[in-house]
């Protein structure tokens, strides 16, 4: 097995690998688990492709697709890397529409539809269930003995709310991805940072859509335990 770690495959921030592409959208790979998981697939297809090859993955090493929701920048390119590897499952919210999951069906992957329950994809790793929000979403939560880290696309419901929904026992959290903050004034960013640290939020990883004033407030809180992600950015944990 893979040492555990999440890959930041697209994001809209300046890559330090100058070979990489930057577009705006979001989606990165989980490793060290049962299953290899792509969660979100970016906006553009040839630039998912093209960060896939330049970091060196073997498209054919991922298991599982998770859309986190609807939007196009998290789901954009998920037709072009199905039609490089469709032998996969592909777990949707429920309320996208049947004609996506059925083309998703149509050229070879497993659709598998998720409501508002938790869902289990493999030892350590559960979706959050479609929560209700400006855009329906779907987070996954990655389960370790000390410290979880909670993914999130864009955090429509609300990051402290899918905080608070995986939040069940008193240990150690790392929240990254989309807070989608970007649009936040400072008072009700200081707000949310001062309810994720009661929730039991100690590092942080703010990205995509989260917008420059609140990542420069994460930091200035959390300190040397947020981190700036960009394409080509890895997390181990």
């Amino acid at each position: 097995m893979n040492s555990n770690k999440i890959t930041i495959i697209y994001d809209n921030h300046t890559p330090e690998n100058t070979a990489l592409k930057s577009s705006w959208g979001f989606a990165c790979v989980i490793e060290g688990f049962e299953k290899t998981i792509l969660f979100d697939t970016g906006t553009s297809g040839p630039i998912l492709m093209h960060n896939f090859k330049v970091l060196g993955f073997d498209l054919d090493q991922i298991d599982v697709v998770v859309i986190s929701h609807g939007d196009w920048d998290h789901l954009g390119g998920l037709w072009t890397f199905l039609d490089a590897n469709s032998d996969l499952e592909v777990y949707l919210p429920a309320s996208l529409s049947r004609h996506l999951k059925d083309e998703v069906v149509a050229v070879g992957a497993t659709c598998i539809s998720v409501a508002e329950n938790f869902v289990s994809i493999c030892s350590g790793v559960v979706l959050s269930g479609e929560m209700q929000g400006p855009r329906n979403e779907q987070s996954i939560l990655l389960q370790g003995a000390d410290e979880s880290i909670i993914l999130t696309g864009c955090a429509h419901p609300g990051i402290v709310e899918i905080t608070r929904r995986f939040a069940k026992e008193e240990k150690h959290y790392f929240i990254m991805g989309g807070f989608h903050l970007k649009d936040s004034a400072t008072q009700e960013i200081e707000s949310i940072v001062e309810e994720l640290k009661k929730l039991g939020v100690t590092r942080a990883a703010p990205t995509h859509c989260s917008g420059a004033r609140s990542e420069k407030i994460f930091a200035s809180i959390f300190g040397t335990n947020s981190r700036s992600l960009c394409p080509g950015s890895v997390v181990h944990f």
